[in-house]
């Protein structure tokens, strides 16, 4: 809880030089809830911030995570991009949000994909413009395929908001 905080009184340097490194340690522990607390920091840090300073400093980091071969970690990152995507604005998260959602839409691991999926019905309404049914839409029909029964489920709830 003290690292918006610290992020706020000591700025972006100190968080690029010093915090950013713990809070993808952090990202990585074993303990859900950890995980969970870290990504609610990274939200109010985003705030603190601003959208831009996350798609040069932030994401960059984050984006390591897609091709991690542990699969809660791609998880996580799909958490954090929710828990994100409200501070990002619609460009940043077409920009930078979607890009990383999309590739973990082809993920080997079905609990990935339909967590890619359940991660849409986050982005869906904060998307403007033509994203939704360009970038987005084709994504989920595809997974509305898969032969997962669960993906399936959360694609096609994904689907009706689209």
């Amino acid at each position: 809880d003290y690292i918006p905080l610290l992020s706020t009184e000591l700025g972006v340097r100190f968080f690029d030089d010093e915090l950013s490194t713990l809070c993808m340690a952090w990202l990585g522990d074993p303990v859900y809830s950890v995980r969970e607390a870290t990504t609610a920091n990274l939200r109010k840090v985003v705030e603190t911030f601003g959208p831009e300073w996350a798609q040069h400093s932030l994401l960059p980091k984050l984006a390591t995570l897609v091709d991690n071969r542990n699969y809660l970690h791609r998880m996580t990152l799909l958490f954090t991009i929710s828990t994100l995507a409200s501070v990002m604005g619609s460009e940043g998260i077409v920009s930078s949000l979607l890009p990383l959602t999309l590739r973990l839409a082809g993920d080997t691991v079905p609990n990935v994909r339909f967590n890619v999926a359940k991660t849409f019905q986050t982005l869906i309404p904060l998307v403007e413009g033509p994203g939704v049914q360009t970038l987005i839409k084709p994504c989920l029909l595809t997974l509305n395929e898969d032969s997962d029964v669960d993906v399936k489920f959360y694609a096609s709830q994904s689907l009706n908001l689209c």
